[in-house]
């Protein structure tokens, strides 16, 4: 017998040292605490596996997930979100087209044009789950039904700048009739959230200010869905017989002009198309608008007034990260797709892009995760109110950026294959690669020659592979902290560490200059993106020399796991080893 129990004549009681209780009382502490994760994780708002339905519920209310001060409940990552997720796989697909064929200033203009709604929309889902759960319920179901059927809508009416600025052409209408769908269900769940949120006053202030912001996106989008509609609906007078002649024209020039068979001042008379770009200005000015407003209100008013708490409930940073790192991989597989889905060519040059460019995606999503912290406690959002959201307008330039990075590597592989079919004067796959770009909606005439081409793809994978490096380096400050960053700098191997980042990012981003060559230009980057990790390791090896341990975690890990820091590690008490 143990001695902590006592024989009292047939009955038998236990009774446990003051030690063993408060081990008793912090366990069942624990359990209090998993359980309550385990309700939060039984109602959540993405489209996963029902749990088992006691009674019919038609609409539920929507929860606040956390107080200040709670500590983060353990939130996993259902297939809903992962679903979600899975329309921006396509939408990054689509947009890569829009530099694939204008890779210029208009390029770019529509690129960030069509990118900045959805990509917002993203971000603003992510916090509100952070924030928020749904019950499971038909209303909220069906509501992300139709959620997912105007994302997909928007998605699918992204095209190249000739089919997005042409009058005669529906896209730009669809398109901003989708994003005008998006601002009204946020504008809908905010106003829920309003009037009937489970949780603090707070939350409902919170909802408030973001309705405005939502309602500044709805006008600007509303705007460009007017404009659009009318250029649109007033170019559908004119003569049938001359759009379909203008038509064909434009299709037997362009064969004309790829296969070298006839001189440009003997090519059919094109009609030009007056182009309207107003409604890609509003789009723009819709999400960038927000964002900057945002920024300004959290930087000069929010922590100076205490409006951080009085205006917002606090985000679980746990299931962030997460998110997160999602958002990451899946623009990275962007560009592996880009990457993967070309001809292959059977030429020396071509293999060495095609394998440079895959060891430099797999490098840069190992140098995104050795500059990411794995724990809560660690990040940027849960350090500070201007971190957090210096770190957001980071991710949405950084996210920018890696599409345009996979959209470079695929110029760079197409460029042998439109070789390839000069040299061989294919008319056969010429004409079908034309015809099949056609329907899908991705037919571009370019105006560049072969060397402007490869120095505007070379230019534009230098520019988006710079701001990359640049992104992480001002994530890795948000995280740290100015303070801490300043103090570094001010020694002699933080300045050694700057001067080595700054050298190559300035590299980086002047690679054009020296070589447009596919081959050689994704050779040198492969060797900039190597250099960048030996730095990032010199800069942590002497961070950590100064500061201690950039985060307790195991330097054997690869860089890419996550701790979830809301699950104790001490799984064995010591009445547990006792007994």
């Amino acid at each position: 017998m143990s001695g902590g129990e006592e024989d009292t004549g047939g009955d038998k009681t236990v009774s446990f040292a003051p030690e063993e209780e408060k081990s008793a009382k912090v366990l069942q502490q624990k359990l209090s605490m998993l359980q309550k994760e385990h309700e939060l994780q039984c109602v959540s708002n993405s489209l996963s596996f029902p749990k088992p339905v006691t009674r019919l519920v038609f609409w539920t209310r929507p929860k606040q997930r956390q107080r200040w001060g709670d500590v983060d409940s353990h939130c996993h990552i259902n297939w809903g979100d992962l679903f979600f997720d899975l329309f921006y796989v396509a939408s990054a697909l689509n947009l890569s087209y829009v530099l694939f064929y204008s890779p210029s200033a208009e390029g770019v203009l529509y690129f960030t044009g069509l990118f900045g709604p959805i990509l917002l929309e993203w971000f603003q889902r992510t916090f509100f789950d952070a924030r928020f759960v749904w019950g499971d319920d038909p209303f909220h179901r069906m509501f992300e039904i139709v959620h997912l059927c105007a994302l997909s809508s928007a998605a699918v009416h992204i095209r190249p700048v000739s089919t997005m600025t042409d009058p005669t052409q529906i896209e730009m209408f669809d398109y901003s009739l989708a994003v005008t769908g998006l601002a009204l269900l946020n504008m809908y769940r905010s106003i829920e959230v309003m009037l009937t949120v489970d949780g603090e006053d707070a939350a409902k202030r919170g909802e408030k200010r973001r309705l405005i912001d939502f309602f500044v996106q709805l006008s600007f989008y509303l705007a460009a869905a007017v404009k659009s509609g009318i250029t649109y609906y007033g170019s559908k007078s004119a003569d049938e017989n001359d759009f379909g002649n203008r038509g064909l024209e434009s299709l037997t020039n362009a064969c004309s002009r790829i296969l070298n068979l006839a001189p440009e001042r003997d090519l059919a008379a094109e009609v030009a198309v007056e182009k309207d770009h107003i409604p890609i200005i509003l789009c723009l000015c819709g999400w960038s608008s927000t964002v900057v407003f945002y920024l300004f209100r959290c930087y000069f008013f929010e922590k100076k007034f205490g409006w951080h708490k009085k205006y917002n409930v606090p985000m679980n940073i746990e299931f962030l990260i997460h998110r997160y790192g999602e958002l990451v991989m899946l623009l990275l597989g962007e560009s592996v797709l880009s990457i993967l889905i070309v001809s292959s060519i059977n030429t020396v040059e071509y293999h060495v892009t095609f394998y440079a460019a895959i060891v430099s995606i797999v490098l840069l999503q190992y140098s995104h995760y050795k500059y990411q912290p794995h724990s809560p406690r660690e990040h940027a959002c849960r350090r500070s109110l201007r971190g957090s959201v210096t770190h957001y307008a980071i991710m949405i330039v950084y996210c920018h950026a890696l599409v345009a990075v996979g959209t470079a590597y695929k110029m760079f592989l197409s460029t042998y294959e439109v070789e390839a079919s000069l040299k061989n004067n294919d008319l056969r796959h010429l004409v079908t690669t034309l015809m099949s770009r056609n329907l899908a909606g991705a037919a571009d005439k370019t105006k560049f020659t072969t060397f402007e081409h490869k120095a505007a793809t070379a230019n534009l994978f230098c520019i988006s592979m710079a701001i990359v490096w640049l992104c992480l380096e001002f994530m890795w400050i948000s995280h740290v902290g100015r303070a801490k960053y300043w103090a570094f700098v001010k020694t002699k191997q933080g300045i050694f560490c700057d001067v080595l980042r700054t050298i190559g990012v300035c590299f980086m981003g002047t690679i054009s200059y020296y070589t447009v060559e596919p081959e050689w230009v994704t050779l040198i980057g492969l060797l900039g993106i190597c250099f960048e990790i030996v730095t990032t390791v010199i800069t942590r090896y002497f961070w950590d020399k100064q500061f201690g341990d950039f985060e307790d975690d195991d330097d054997g890990h690869w860089p890419n796991v996550t701790e979830p820091d809301s699950v104790p590690n001490e799984h064995v008490d010591e009445h547990d080893d006792q007994a």
